[in-house]
């Protein structure tokens, strides 16, 4: 105790009489900490300070400014551990981040994360780790605040608001001169390679500050009409064929014959070869690697490109929770699309429930609608149960709001089946259909490719099922599928046959003579506009603008091309709708969730359990007396149970569908208790 108490006047008498010095001793060695976290390795940590001393000083500048604010505590030990905290703990959960995915860690990542990540991803005993080493911080805070040292006098705070603005100041003109000198870049493309190059807290710290799409320094009314003026004139499509579309995003999908070095028993992915084969098929450029899934999907369907936002941001944790925008929902609802999206998966991650209605989808099923569905040895919903989905989204009809079975219909699908944790060691009880041998992977490294390949086998079985069940309902149809992102399980550039981590492919099929087109490579907000021109299609200002970039008949630049994609991203997002003469076009949908609805049949109240019968129930439906959950159970998919229930003469009952955030999906209607129709003697039962 006597030689902590010794350390901490030592620290107290170090802040009191040279407190700069000493804050820039503590930046040097947290930024030397937090970039060796992120690479894994001390020695990478001082290669990174050897090859990058710019980029070194400036990030521990950064930090250093952060820590000039312990000078307004009298306890300035306790202060200085308080600031310097939340810089060690992210880099720590960087670290840890960085271990399950490619992307580093992001401000809009602790928006992002749920609980129920954390179960799949940990342990028990890790869990235990993780609130134990909580507790301890917390617990250290405290006693640092009893026990630290205190300066002796006042503080003179006119003098120190004057050093913490100065420090200010030189941050200031230190960013500029890094961006003079590209020490520092304000594009993030590659986001991994952007953590390497220019530092972890200078680009956290972006993450937390440059977030959206900047205003175009020409943006106005009469611009808006030059640039939409480029455009090609709507094509007729009064008499084009409108068959169903189905496009699927498989998570972490690629095809495994293009990982190089290792050899399989069979075919790992024969439905994939057979339409890559006979089918038009592609290269797809997609902007992220080992995890991002939702900001693949963003591009896809919407047509913006993803660069123009902050670094690290997720539109569907920022504008798509306010804003609607054009997306491929909203242009097939033109040519009378209805719009229905499938995810085996929480329908709130990534916050689907909110952002899939400003994108023009009327129904969302998410795995809380479905029932009698497989797992992963990690929990994920296999893709199999998706085939019955994706039918149902075909099929029903629902002609009070317009859908009958003339409707065309667009299904959306996510996937989930591929993604990790991908294990190292062989899982007991687990066999593998395909079998893998290599002299260029390690045995841990082989293991989790095994794994991921027997997962991709089973995702390829379900594209073939989909293809069979929708040729033998024998009505026109478009199926369009692609992986999101590699898989962080390894792989690099140089281990497949493409050398780019950022590419994988698009497959598609038909029933209806549509010609197999060239090879295509595109960037993924391109994509839809492929799709659009597949069918001949070409409604929506950022559909004509790639159309027309894509089909080489324009004096269009490539920098003029992307400065158009921004400025149409920013008039809708952002901006005015000048494209639209101010009034934007894309009305949020009332959408649904689930493809078919809950309903209520009847009600029966005896001593004080209530029984609900009714249509689609599944286990996390619950039943709501006047809004509050009750304890319930699943006797079927038509019957569910609740106990110690109370009701009362005019009460509303209704069935919600509880997500693993605990929040409340969507609810049935509701039925109003009467105690005449509804209410049954425990004798009577009987």
């Amino acid at each position: 105790m006597n030689k902590i108490k010794k350390i901490f006047s030592f620290l107290g008498r170090a802040l009191n009489h040279h407190p700069l010095i000493f804050c820039a001793v503590c930046s040097l060695l947290e930024n030397f900490l937090i970039e060796s976290m992120s690479r894994h390795s001390v020695i990478k940590g001082i290669e990174h300070i050897i090859e990058s001393p710019a980029v070194f000083f400036y990030n521990s500048l950064i930090i250093m400014f952060t820590l000039t604010l312990c000078l307004l505590f009298k306890r300035r030990v306790f202060g200085l551990v308080l600031l310097s905290a939340p810089w060690l703990v992210c880099g720590l959960i960087n670290s840890v981040v960085l271990s399950y995915r490619v992307t580093p860690l992001g401000a809009i990542d602790f928006q992002i994360v749920k609980m129920s990540l954390i179960l799949v991803y940990l342990t028990k005993w890790q869990r235990v780790l993780v609130y134990c080493c909580v507790a301890l911080l917390l617990i250290s805070i405290v006693a640092l605040w009893i026990v630290g040292p205190k300066i002796s006098g006042k503080i003179n705070y006119g003098k120190t608001a004057a050093s913490i603005l100065g420090m200010l100041a030189v941050v200031v003109v230190a960013t500029n001169l890094a961006y003079n000198i590209k020490a520092i870049s304000t594009d993030f493309g590659n986001i991994a390679g952007a953590y390497q190059d220019y530092g972890f807290v200078y680009c956290f710290s972006s993450s937390m500050i440059d977030t959206g799409i900047d205003k175009p320094a020409d943006y106005s009314e009469e611009t808006t009409k030059e640039k939409l003026n480029v455009l090609p004139v709507q094509n007729d499509e009064s008499q084009l064929l409108k068959p169903d579309v189905i496009l699927i995003q498989l998570e972490s999908f690629i095809d495994p014959k293009t990982i190089k070095g290792i050899t399989y028993s069979d075919d790992p992915a024969p439905n994939h070869t057979y339409l890559k084969e006979n089918f038009t098929t592609g290269k797809l450029n997609v902007p992220s690697f080992g995890g991002g899934t939702a900001n693949t999907e963003f591009e896809v369907l919407t047509g913006i490109n993803l660069d123009y936002f902050g670094p690290g941001e997720y539109p569907y944790k920022t504008i798509m929770l306010e804003e609607t925008t054009e997306s491929l929902p909203y242009n097939l609802g033109k040519l009378g699309y209805s719009s229905h999206a499938i995810h085996n998966h929480t329908g709130n991650f990534y916050d689907r429930d909110k952002v899939y209605p400003h994108m023009g989808f009327n129904s969302f099923q998410s795995k809380e609608y479905m029932h009698n569905f497989e797992t992963t040895a990690y929990g994920w919903c296999k893709d199999k149960a998706l085939t019955a989905e994706i039918m149902t989204a075909l099929n029903y009809t629902d002609e009070e709001n317009g859908i009958t079975a003339d409707t065309p219909r667009f299904v959306w699908t996510v996937s989930v089946q591929g993604h990790g944790t991908y294990p190292t060691e062989p899982l007991n009880g687990s066999e593998n259909v395909i079998k893998l041998t290599s002299d260029e992977f390690d045995e841990p490294t082989l293991c989790a490719l095994s794994y991921y390949i027997n997962q991709l086998w089973e995702m390829d079985m379900f594209l073939g099922s989909l293809i069979s069940a929708v040729e033998n309902r024998g009505k026109p149809t478009l199926i369009i599928a692609y992986g999101d992102h590699l898989p962080n399980i390894g792989l690099d550039s140089e281990n497949l046959t493409s050398n780019d981590a950022y590419s994988t492919e698009y497959v598609t099929w038909n029933n209806f003579g549509l010609e197999k087109l060239p090879n295509e490579e595109l960037k993924t907000y391109q994509f839809s506009s492929k799709i659009m021109e597949m069918l001949g299609f070409n409604d929506g200002n950022l559909t004509k603008l790639h159309q027309l970039k894509r089909s080489g008949n324009t004096e269009m630049t490539e920098e003029e091309y992307q400065d158009n994609i921004l400025y149409f991203a920013y008039d809708m997002l952002y901006g005015e709708n000048y494209m639209f003469g101010g009034e934007k076009p894309f009305i949020k949908t009332d959408m649904r969730m689930g493809t078919i609805p809950i309903e209520i049949s009847t009600i029966k109240y005896m001593g004080d359990s209530l029984y609900v019968h009714g249509t689609g129930f599944t286990e996390k439906s619950k039943i709501f007396v006047n809004g509050e959950k009750c304890s319930s159970v699943m006797l079927s998919q038509y019957s569910l149970m609740a106990t110690g229930v109370t009701i009362e003469e005019g009460d509303e009952i209704t069935v919600g569908q509880s997500s693993s955030k605990r929040e409340v999906l969507g609810y049935s209607d509701p039925i109003v208790y009467n105690e005449n129709e509804h209410y049954m003697e425990l004798l009577e039962a009987e």
